[in-house]
């Protein structure tokens, strides 16, 4: 029998088909060995070839589910979320989503734009909303806007130190500042683009840093009171936080660090500072009520949480004549992966911090629409000195793998 399983997991990685049904006998060996119990016996193809993917791509578990007509109608979860444990992720294992939340910080300023009493408009100049004035000091005539930024066209860049620094950061009227005017302390002239705003586009997580603040001094709230209220609690995400101290330490995945065959258990942290860009922890079930809502025309639950219009406009390409980042366009804090026709393909966003690695995707060709989270990643060690290229690019196929199989399981389901 483990010669039988040697040679399926290596003809999985070869991207042989494999039945998804090998026979009820065979199952619960191959259960023991994969660390799963919730498939049956049908399920054991599918289920190989997602543990060889994420194999590859030095996961330690998943999370994910398919949504249907705005229904979950699939879920899986695999591996194991603590190896200490030996703790198997479920539908409501929280994992950190990384740049997802910036759809949440997106939808956050959605809302107050709909909300008559504060008066902005998306091409208004954010300056006013800030106690200094942020402008690209190669082009300090050219205001920058509140669309600019929600679709990365700011020329709002952020390299180098002074990014690992801000993580830490607890101030962020003042970092912000230092970081990003001239005579700051942590400015650094590559934390602009060498183009006018509108022009170009450059992926910023210091943008959408900017637009927490921003929502702050509207709201007189913090960004994160204001999102719960306002965002999260109206969706029903109630397992959902960007406070660490509030999430169900029990119930959070461990981040693991992969090192050339070893996972290093890394500590669960909580980066006040980047909430807007990335610092939300969520989980499957509750992110799905955040893709529903968006695939609905801001309905979830019978409940309207921004307009059919503003939907509407978040998917729109903001700026379809600049340039490709990633193969991506960009709507209002919302990706777009078009073909070479301009069709769309894929929209939704992704998510990558620390050891947490996420997704949440929808194909508008069937209505279809995936997420999935994992909880490991590669360090730089390893990139750099265990067969660095090899290493990179299975570690990418594996999390494409994921991605394609998750998209064939929802044709079938």
């Amino acid at each position: 029998m483990k010669k039988l399983i040697v040679i399926l997991l290596t003809l999985v990685i070869l991207g042989v088909n494999i039945p998804n049904s090998i026979g009820k006998t065979n199952a619960q060996t191959l259960t023991e060995l994969v660390d799963d119990s919730n498939f049956t016996s049908e399920d054991i193809g599918f289920t190989l070839k997602i543990r060889a993917a994420m194999h590859l791509a030095h996961m330690k578990s998943i999370s994910a589910c398919v949504i249907k007509n705005n229904t979950i109608v699939w879920t899986g979860n695999y591996g194991l979320s603590d190896r200490l444990t030996r703790e198997k992720p479920n539908i409501n294992t929280n994992y950190m989503a990384g740049s997802i939340s910036k759809v949440v910080t997106a939808a956050a300023i959605m809302k107050l734009y709909e909300n008559e009493s504060i008066d902005f408009d998306l091409d208004d100049n954010v300056s006013e909303w800030l106690p200094f004035d942020i402008k690209n000091p190669n082009y300090p005539d050219v205001n920058i806007t509140f669309r600019m930024i929600l679709s990365h066209q700011s020329s709002i860049m952020g390299h180098g130190i002074s990014e690992i620094k801000y993580l830490f950061s607890n101030n962020k009227s003042s970092f912000l500042e230092q970081m990003l005017i001239p005579y700051g302390e942590q400015y650094h002239p590559d934390y602009w683009g060498n183009y006018s705003p509108g022009e170009n586009a450059n992926y910023s997580n210091v943008g959408f840093i900017l637009l927490g603040y921003i929502i702050e001094r509207m709201t007189n709230q913090s960004y994160e009171e204001y999102v719960y209220n306002n965002i999260l609690e109206p969706l029903e995400m109630y397992n959902s936080s960007f406070d660490l101290s509030k999430i169900d330490k029990d119930n959070l995945a461990t981040p693991y660090l992969w090192l050339g065959g070893i996972y290093i258990r890394a500590p669960k942290t909580d980066f006040t500072f980047i909430d807007p860009a990335g610092g939300l922890y969520t989980t499957v079930e509750d992110l799905s009520h955040l893709l529903i809502m968006h695939l609905n025309g801001g309905v979830y639950n019978g409940k309207r949480i921004l307009k059919n219009s503003t939907i509407e406009e978040m998917h729109k390409i903001q700026y379809p004549d600049t340039n490709l980042v990633m193969g991506l366009r960009f709507g209002l804090g919302w990706l777009i992966n078009s073909d070479e026709n301009d069709n769309t393909v894929l929209q939704g966003h992704g998510g990558d911090l620390i050891c947490f690695h996420a997704r949440m995707w929808a194909k508008i060709s069937d209505n279809t629409s995936i997420i999935y989270f994992q909880n490991s990643a590669s360090t730089i060690v390893s990139r750099v000195f265990v067969f660095p290229i090899l290493s990179m690019r299975l570690t990418e196929f594996g999390k494409q793998r994921v991605n394609d199989l998750l998209f064939e399981k929802a044709e079938e389901v």
